[in-house]
């Protein structure tokens, strides 16, 4: 743990769980999604681990390996996830729901809100969101702005990291969806959550968004406190999702 000159906790201990990707693709192995979207595919290296029906949308792909693999579809839509969703029906395309949605695109709080908000009609309520980038625990990889040198000037212990400010999806979501089930796990570098118990037919983010936008736009992590923000999350190792076993009593599909 560290703080700053007015005594504020800057940052506090890395996570030790497994990488994000070992727990995606654990979740792939042991729960067997049959349909998989992923917002902010970028070089693939999430996409891959899918072996269904998959829909990835980015605005800019660097793909860099194989990432069709054994797919028995894939679908590529090069555009921001608001245009995709305007124009396209992740159902209509799959011709049922959406078991399994990964949502890494821009950094900001708004555009995941969105994201969560369009994907979730489209899921069953057994299905699962994930979303990246939400437990960080250094507060200046949680600045809105992309800056490494200004991370570098105030001693970010990691500079060449970014999460932006999807944390706030974590405070949203407990008070304006407290029906929802979420899990927060210690993946590295800047954890995992994973969201079940959806209900497709929810209102209450789509008509309460402007005023969700407003509440929270203005607030950072430090003034929030990275300590507290963890300890709300109620974290728990990666490997308490291990064998199937594990994953039965919350998560099935």
């Amino acid at each position: 743990m560290a703080t700053g000159p007015a005594g504020e906790v800057t940052h506090v201990s890395d996570h030790g769980g497994e990488d994000y990707l070992d727990v995606l693709a654990r979740i792939h192995t042991v729960l067997k999604p049959r349909t998989y979207l992923e917002m902010g595919t970028w070089t693939g290296n999430s996409l891959k681990l899918a072996t269904c029906k998959s829909i990835a949308v980015d605005p800019h792909f660097q793909i860099a390996s194989d990432v069709i693999g054994g797919k028995p579809e894939c679908h590529f839509f090069q555009m921001v996830g608001d245009a995709f969703f305007r124009s396209h029906s992740p159902r209509q395309i799959f011709g049922e729901t959406t078991d399994l949605a990964f949502l890494d695109s821009m950094h900001l709080f708004e555009f995941v809100l969105r994201d969560f908000i369009n994907i979730e009609p489209h899921c069953a309520r057994n299905s699962i969101i994930a979303l990246h980038d939400c437990l960080p625990t250094d507060v200046h990889i949680a600045s809105r702005t992309n800056d490494p040198a200004e991370r570098e000037r105030l001693s970010s212990t990691h500079p060449g990291w970014w999460t932006g400010d999807v944390w706030k999806m974590l405070p949203i979501l407990r008070k304006f969806r407290p029906d929802l089930t979420v899990v927060s796990l210690d993946a590295q570098p800047t954890g995992l959550v994973l969201i079940t118990g959806l209900y497709p037919e929810s209102r209450v983010l789509r008509d309460r968004y402007y005023d969700i936008v407003q509440e929270f736009n203005a607030m950072t992590l430090l003034d929030y406190g990275v300590q507290k923000h963890l300890s709300e999350a109620g974290i728990v190792h990666t490997r308490r999702f291990e064998r199937p076993q594990d994953f039965g009593p919350i998560f099935w599909l």
